[in-house]
């Protein structure tokens, strides 16, 4: 009967290998992803409750039952920060500690449920989202990288079958890196410019679109696509610069992009540079060989 329950729960994780059960994988895998926080985050609660638990107990505890032990005061201060700050019987506890112990009572109340509830609080569901956020973000970026070469033929493949091209080189073999290099031997040989009306019909192909999604490349701003894709700015799109743009596409922006981006800009605005500087030495040669042929 175990084995069966087990084999029923192994069915179950397999089926959030399905699309549909996209979401429901991304908060299962949050969730594993936040334990560490949330376990730590027990910790620190358990410390601060037992510190003001064992204050409550020295001060109040010989005469309110909610702070007759420690356990006692640590359960009842857990419920004035979660639960709602009432007695045994039912009656507000806050209320009635205030009225035999006044306003030093009230000041403390209100600073301590202020610290737990507003700082203590957020600052753990601030930490446990950007935990989650960050092992979503690094597990994004292994998947594309391990699903990279299958993307990449898919994208091929749905090119060439846009071109109308055959396909029977790369369809005899089953290892995928022989069949990319026979796409690209295709792509290059019999392969052509697509041009922006023609790219604009692409984008209007549900599979297409499929395809790109499938890979990871947002296509909200589809309109501006062929304009990125288009590096040369010659008003077509070469076979190589459609499938290096659009691998190069894949996932959100990362540090590295940024990175080097600016480090290619600093290369084109050294080579500038160096070029202003010859240019200003050879007009300044230049000049002088005249004045030397005027004299």
């Amino acid at each position: 009967m175990k084995i069966f329950r087990l084999a029923r729960l192994a069915r179950l994780i397999r089926a959030l290998r399905f699309r549909a059960f996209h979401e429901l994988k991304l908060i299962v895998m949050g969730v594993v992803s936040g334990l560490r926080v949330i376990g730590w985050a027990i910790v620190l609660l358990l410390m601060v409750v037992y510190a003001i638990g064992v204050v409550m107990r020295n001060f109040v505890g010989d005469r309110q039952q909610e702070f007759e032990t420690v356990l006692a005061a640590m359960f009842t201060c857990f419920r004035c920060f979660t639960d709602g700050c009432t007695a045994y019987d039912g009656t507000s506890l806050a209320a009635r500690l205030h009225l035999d112990y006044g306003g030093v009572f009230l000041i403390g109340y209100i600073f301590i449920i202020m610290l737990i509830t507003v700082g203590v609080f957020n600052l753990i569901m601030a930490v446990f989202i950007e935990n989650v956020m960050s092992s979503q973000f690094t597990r994004k970026q292994n998947e594309i990288s391990e699903t990279a070469l299958p993307m990449e033929m898919k994208i091929k493949e749905h090119i060439i079958r846009k071109l109308g091209l055959r396909r029977r080189s790369f369809r005899e073999t089953s290892d995928p890196k022989t069949r990319s290099e026979g796409m690209d031997w295709v792509l290059q040989a019999k392969g052509r410019n697509i041009s922006r009306e023609e790219f604009a019909t692409w984008l209007q192909d549900a599979d297409f679109l499929r395809v790109l999604e499938e890979a990871s490349i947002d296509v909200s701003g589809r309109v501006g696509l062929f304009d990125v894709l288009d590096a040369d700015g010659g008003g077509e799109l070469s076979v190589n610069e459609l499938v290096t743009g659009l691998m190069s596409l894949r996932g959100p922006v990362t540090k590295g992009d940024v990175i080097g981006i600016q480090l290619k800009v600093r290369h084109l605005v050294s080579m500038i540079e160096m070029a202003e500087s010859v240019a200003a030495g050879e007009s300044g040669a230049i000049g002088a060989t005249g004045r030397l042929a005027d004299g």
